[in-house]
């Protein structure tokens, strides 16, 4: 038992070994393969290791196979004869064997390239117009892989990828040209599709450019060429390019735009050349594209014949007068026309214009015998006449007629020259070197006229006007002499004109020309203080400036006097209205301020309020500057004023003081000055009481009232219980050994004759603890009243404040304003 199972599975691997060891194999052997349409193809499906297997084929896409299939023992068969483009698919060999499965795939790709591209033209090839070449590539499949390309040598001219049907195109369109017949143009056709064989993938096909055009521009050559001498033979050959070859055919073109056939073919020939075979002939080239032609000028030379000789207005001619000489001749070519005048010493040719002579004004030296030969590579022949010129007279006059003329400097001139009896008169002016002169000139008919805008020291010379009639030559002259005196002197001086001081007047007389001919006098009325016949100048380009100076010491009743300047021009030819010029100036002496003054107005004392005005004055020449100041001893100081004049319209304390007015020239300055006073009532009061307004007995008491008033006032100290009153002139009291009975209220009055001010104050004396002696007396009162008083009362004050010293300190009055107490 344990044997045969051991058997059985050793037979059961065995079969099982065998049955999975089962394997397909399919013929090709490539997964994929690439077949052109229209070849043999069979696929063999083989099983290996199996002992009876089954075939079947599918194909993977869903479309019908295509295919004949034939099954043997071990192997199967796919025939496909031929191939098609509809087997473009995979195929699968499914192989059953037993319960096994087993199956093999190959993918076919079907192409189809079978022949080179066809090219087709449209039209034939013609120069200038638009040709289309198309190139066809048929049956080509799988269309996608296909590219078409124009090539010109290596160059790509057109390519395209694909088209949308079996027979691809690709066209080309050019424009052709001559040149480019026998041009190769190439039609490539590439299947790009992996697997085909790379000597399969490739097709071309190439044409050559046959390109039709119409005949080019005939060529024509002669034999001797276009030209031939009467009697001569001649022949002339036409030949042109064209494709197709042209047709060619002569004409001699007649007048109106017709013409006539006169040979066909390529040459033209002339048998014995006559005059009216001269003209225009005309080779014409012609095909199927087109037309061309030549024109051609042949010419028949004849030697000149029936030359003449032909003189305008006539033969017999006067000096001066315009004469044509004219030659003419018939030959062919043109003959050459030649002029000479003949002579026994000989022949001088005469430049002409086509054989013709114009003598503008006929001179003796151009009578003669005139010949006229006509030449040309023929031959020649000749014709003469015989021309007399006779003399005539004639005469010259000039405007203005002086010999000499003297013109004013700038001034406009006008020379005008004339001839009488000369029909045809040759001016020139000229400068006595012979030069031409290039001033505006003008001439018309028997006048010319020579201008000078403005005339300058340079054309001071000799104008010559040369006439020449015929052969005769006359001129009339003038001498121009130029001066210059344009305006009156001018008369300077060298500083202001002061009594006693050497003074020098200068007198001017500009641009002068020539300056040796002018005198300058100094007159006083009809006196001549002083002669100059050469003053002194000073020379600006061509005129000079004179001057002359005349010195003397002015005294002061020189003033006003006039002097004069008088400039006399002696040159000849100037009008006596303008020989002479005068300028005169007054003496204006100069001195420093007299008699200079200051005034107020209203009055010099003002109240305060009013309005004044402070006025300078001074006599002086030249006029003074006046300036006002007020005087202060802290320092003065300069009003604003208008010509030494200065209002204040209301006048107040402040402007009362010491004015002064100063009046100031180049020569010199004066002083004046007025006090101003300005009244105002007492203002601003103010009492001081030293040491204090409550003493003890047997003190003393300062009392200094100050104030603001003008004129001084009067203070009067009053006490108003009992009346008792005192005066000061300075506003200062001195109160001493003050008792009991001294307290009370004191009233102090500033009085002036302007007004008056109060102050009230109150003094109060104490008691001392012990009593001291007192004088038999209340109190001293002493005002300080003259200059005795005044020294008495510094003397106690000086003892008081000793005294006080001692216990209370030292201390001064203030000092007042004289102008107020």
């Amino acid at each position: 038992m344990g044997f045969n199972s051991q058997l059985i599975e050793v037979l059961l691997f065995i079969f099982l070994t065998r049955v999975l060891s089962f394997k397909v194999e399919m013929e090709p052997h490539q997964r994929r393969i690439t077949v052109e349409s229209g070849s043999d193809l069979v696929l063999t499906c083989r099983a290996k290791d199996c002992l009876s297997p089954t075939f079947s084929w599918i194909a993977l896409e869903d479309k019908p196979m295509y295919i004949k299939p034939e099954n043997g023992v071990l192997e199967s068969r796919a025939v496909l004869t031929p191939v098609r483009k509809e087997n473009d698919n995979t195929y699968i060999c499914k192989v059953t064997c037993g319960s096994q499965k087993a199956q093999k795939s190959i993918e076919i790709k079907v192409y189809s390239f079978p022949s080179d591209p066809i090219i087709e033209f449209n039209a034939p090839l013609q120069e200038g117009k638009e040709a289309a070449l198309t190139c066809k590539v048929p049956d080509v499949y799988p269309l996608e892989y296909l590219e078409i390309q124009w090539l010109d040598g290596e160059l790509a001219l057109k390519e395209s990828d694909y088209q949308d049907s079996s027979a691809l195109s690709l066209t080309y369109k050019f424009v052709p040209k001559i040149e480019e017949t026998g041009k190769k143009l190439t039609c490539k056709a590439v299947i790009a599709m992996e697997g085909i064989p790379e000597e399969l993938k490739t097709k071309t096909t190439a044409t050559t450019f046959d390109v039709h055009y119409a005949p080019q521009k005939p060529l024509v050559s002669g034999c001797p060429s276009s030209t031939v001498r009467e009697g001569e033979e001649m022949s002339l050959t036409c030949s042109t390019q064209s494709n197709p070859p042209a047709e060619l055919v002569w004409k001699k073109l007649l007048p109106q735009g017709q013409s006539q056939v006169i040979a066909e073919g390529g040459t033209l020939f002339i048998g014995k050349a006559q005059p009216f075979d001269s003209g225009e002939y005309q080779c014409e080239a012609l095909n199927a594209v087109g037309r061309s032609s030549t024109n051609i000028e042949i010419a028949v030379q004849v030697a000149p014949k029936n030359t003449s000789i032909s003189v305008y207005p006539g033969e017999a001619l006067k000096e001066g007068d315009s004469v044509t000489v004219s030659c003419a001749s018939h030959s062919n070519p043109a003959a050459t026309l030649t002029l000479r005048k003949k002579s026994p010493t000989g022949d001088r040719e005469l430049e002409s214009s086509n054989g013709s002579l114009t003598i503008n004004e006929a001179q003796l030296g151009d009578s003669g015998l005139y010949e006229c030969e006509a030449t040309n590579e023929v031959g020649s022949e000749k014709a003469t006449v015989n021309i007399s010129v006779e003399a005539i007279p004639f005469k010259v006059e000039m405007d203005p007629s002086q010999r000499v003329l003297t013109v004013e400097l700038g001034s406009e001139l006008v020379f005008t020259c004339r001839v009488t009896d000369c029909p045809s008169p040759q001016f020139t002016w000229k400068h006595p070197t012979d030069r031409p002169l290039y001033e505006k000139t003008e001439t018309k008919g028997n006048e010319s006229r020579i201008s000078l805008s403005s005339v300058g020291t340079d054309q001071e010379n000799t104008y010559r006007c040369q006439v020449k009639c015929g052969s005769v030559v006359k001129e009339s002259s003038t001498k121009i002499k130029v001066y210059s005196f344009p305006s009156d002197p001018v008369i300077e001086s060298n500083a202001p004109l002061q009594e006693g001081k050497e003074a020098a007047l200068t007198c001017k007389v500009p641009e002068v020309y020539p300056p040796e001919y002018l005198e300058i006098q100094w007159l006083d009325g009809e006196r001549v203080l002083k002669r100059d016949d050469e003053g002194v100048y000073i020379k600006n380009n061509d005129v000079s400036n004179l001057t002359s100076t005349y010195t003397f010491v002015p005294k002061m009743e020189d003033s006003g006097k006039e002097i004069t300047c008088k400039a006399v021009f002696k040159m000849e030819g100037i009008p006596d209205q303008k020989k002479s010029k005068a300028s005169a100036v007054s003496l204006n002496m100069h001195f420093s301020p007299k008699n200079t003054s200051i005034s107020v107005y209203l009055a010099e004392t003002l109240k305060e309020g009013d309005s004044m005005t402070v006025s300078c004055a001074s006599h002086s020449n030249p006029a003074a500057t006046l300036t006002l100041r007020k005087k202060s001893p802290t320092g003065d100081r300069e009003l604003e004023s208008s010509n030494g004049s200065l209002t204040i319209n209301e006048a107040q304390l402040g402007d009362a003081g010491l004015y002064e007015c100063e009046a100031t020239n180049e020569v010199g300055s004066e002083k004046a000055s007025v006090e101003i006073s300005v009244k105002v009532p007492p203002r601003n009061t103010t009492v001081l009481v030293y040491p204090s307004t409550e003493v003890l007995e047997g003190q003393n008491i300062t009392i200094s009232c100050k104030t603001i008033s003008y004129p001084a006032p009067t203070i009067v100290l009053k006490k108003i219980s009992n009346g008792t009153t005192f005066c000061s002139d300075n506003g200062t009291f001195e109160l001493y050994y003050l008792t009991t009975n001294d307290t009370g209220l004191y009233e102090i009055n500033v009085t002036n004759d302007m007004g008056y001010e109060v102050e009230v104050i109150e003094i109060h004396v104490g008691k001392r603890l012990q009593e001291k002696k007192s004088p038999p007396y209340l109190a001293i009162l002493i005002p300080t009243i003259g200059v005795s008083a005044a020294v008495l009362a510094a003397a106690l004050f000086v003892i008081h404040l000793l005294r006080q010293a001692k216990s209370r300190g030292f201390y001064e009055l203030t000092q007042l304003n004289p102008a107020a107490v």
